[in-house]
């Protein structure tokens, strides 16, 4: 079986070491790993990875919501640069978190910077949203024509408004326990269903630094809740996941 981790912070390991992750990715099925910034500062080690590694890394430029307070003055241009720098780069992560911060502002604000940033450059866009789908509301028909939700693990009644403006679904190992996120996975149609593992972050073992290794068991598992066959889910959502990353 074939993998593509749509979401993985590369630059964050502590225990486990960036090039020995690249080093296994074939001998795991891994085909290309999507290595996501959070910060300015992160923008240039991810850029590092991806030119040492072209064939393997996909880079993504983006601010986490948690970060935004130490965004600089100029960081639309710097976007913009590593953007143009990067022609397959992806924007993100980016978004809304109300539970880290209740306050929709500045989080509103930068992140339709980044929705209209990727449609500038026509590129897919990684999506943190968490407990803020009321904020959503105002900026979904704003969204370019390929984002995700990234290790998503919202309701069934969420992931239908979401669908209907062509919304892809990552899922991590770390959010794929819920009863609630087995019931949005049973309506999300196969082709618009990623796997990642938001390493090192949401480990299927707690304690533990998550990793590519794991991809396999969370496919087993999006297989056992969608009743389909584990190979032939394989193939769709490899090939979903070699569409989504494509430029439009």
């Amino acid at each position: 079986m074939q993998f593509i981790d749509t979401h993985i912070h590369l630059q964050d390991y502590k225990q486990k070491c960036a090039t020995d992750i690249i080093a296994a990715m074939l001998g795991c099925g891994v085909q290309k790993l999507v290595c996501v910034s959070a910060t300015e500062e992160d923008w240039e080690k991810v850029a590092a990875l991806a030119e040492a590694h072209p064939q393997q890394i996909v880079p993504a430029f983006g601010l986490h919501p948690w970060y935004l307070p130490e965004r600089s003055k100029n960081w639309e241009k710097g976007l913009e640069e590593m953007l143009q720098k990067f022609p397959q780069a992806l924007v993100g992560e980016c978004g809304l978190d109300k539970l880290k911060n209740p306050d929709k502002e500045p989080q509103t604000e930068v992140f339709v910077k980044h929705i209209e940033i990727a449609k500038k450059f026509r590129r897919p866009l990684l999506v943190h949203a968490v407990k803020s789908f009321v904020w959503m509301e105002e900026l979904w028909n704003k969204m370019p024509p390929k984002f995700v939700l990234h290790s998503f693990g919202g309701s069934a009644e969420q992931a239908k408004v979401a669908l209907k403006y062509g919304a892809y679904f990552s899922f991590s190992g770390g959010l794929l326990k819920s009863k609630k996120t087995f019931a949005a996975l049973e309506i999300i149609p196969e082709d618009k269903i990623l796997l990642e593992t938001d390493g090192p972050y949401q480990p299927l073992v707690k304690g533990e630094e998550s990793g590519i290794e794991e991809l396999p068991q969370i496919l087993k598992q999006i297989a056992e809740v969608k009743e389909k066959d584990v190979e032939n889910l394989a193939k769709r959502i490899f090939q979903n996941s070699l569409e989504f990353i494509k430029p439009w």
